[in-house]
């Protein structure tokens, strides 16, 4: 792992630790978001070159596991590479999970403030009940589980979260999340998987207005606000933040 270059960024408190067109693996993945022993972070995203896109993007969880896609993750990835001056344009495309992805950003003072990104069609699966509640199953780029609750503050994340990420019925593991909603406001929880709770969660929050039924929502995570709409052909929007934290080298 030595002598990789990276960098640090966060949408909304979901962190990542960016590498551009370096080799990585999962045990460098693993080592680098160890929150004691390395840099710390959900995730490690290793940015390259693309056939079908403007770039690609390889996502490994904390747990060295990969993952199709994570939209907070996208988001940081469209303000790195337009902010270091890889892509000129605001308007870019990335591979990843076998899709190529749509980002828009939004400038303020030559960097990026926002971006609004095409997370595509959901596939809305069958219902299931587990543990006493019922599970709505959707695949927002990623496998997800959506449970609604009474009173958000005292969600059953890290109870529920583990057994229903590793529950026989999702074969591949799934993201879990506790939502509630109030008027045009969906308050959310995460489990992520391979990773565990996590202040926010994009395709989480994909999940969660999917699972309600809405068209558009607010989704109010510990991070903070994602806006997300779906279009009437059903492909989803989520416009947010993403935030630049550092940049360095391994020893």
């Amino acid at each position: 792992m030595s002598g990789i270059e990276f960098s640090k960024y966060h949408g909304l408190g979901n962190d990542f630790i960016l590498v551009f067109e370096q080799s990585l693996d999962s045990g460098a993945a693993r080592q680098l978001c160890d929150r004691n022993l390395g840099v710390g972070g959900d995730g490690v995203i290793r940015i390259g070159r693309s056939e079908v896109a403007d770039f690609s993007f390889l996502l490994y969880n904390s747990d060295g596991g990969v993952a199709e896609v994570s939209g907070n993750g996208l988001r940081c990835v469209g303000k790195f590479l337009y902010d270091n001056g890889h892509h000129s344009s605001t308007k870019l495309t990335i591979e990843a999970g076998g899709q190529v992805k749509v980002l828009e950003l939004a400038v303020e003072g030559g960097v990026v403030s926002s971006v609004r990104a095409d997370m595509g069609i959901p596939e809305v699966q069958d219902d299931i009940e587990l543990h006493g509640r019922v599970w709505k199953r959707t695949v927002t780029g990623n496998p997800h589980a959506t449970t609604f609750v009474d009173d958000i503050d005292v969600a059953p994340v890290t109870e529920l979260g583990p057994l229903i990420e590793l529950d026989p019925a999702f074969p591949n593991r799934t993201n879990v999340e506790f939502a509630k909603v109030e008027g045009d406001v969906i308050h959310a929880r995460f489990w992520e998987r391979g990773v565990g709770p996590t202040r926010s969660s994009g395709t989480g929050s994909c999940a969660c207005l999917v699972a309600s039924g809405r068209s558009r929502a607010t989704v109010r995570t510990l991070g903070g606000d994602l806006l997300i709409e779906r279009e009437q052909d059903g492909r989803l929007f989520m416009t947010g933040p993403a935030v630049h934290v550092f940049d360095g080298r391994t020893a």
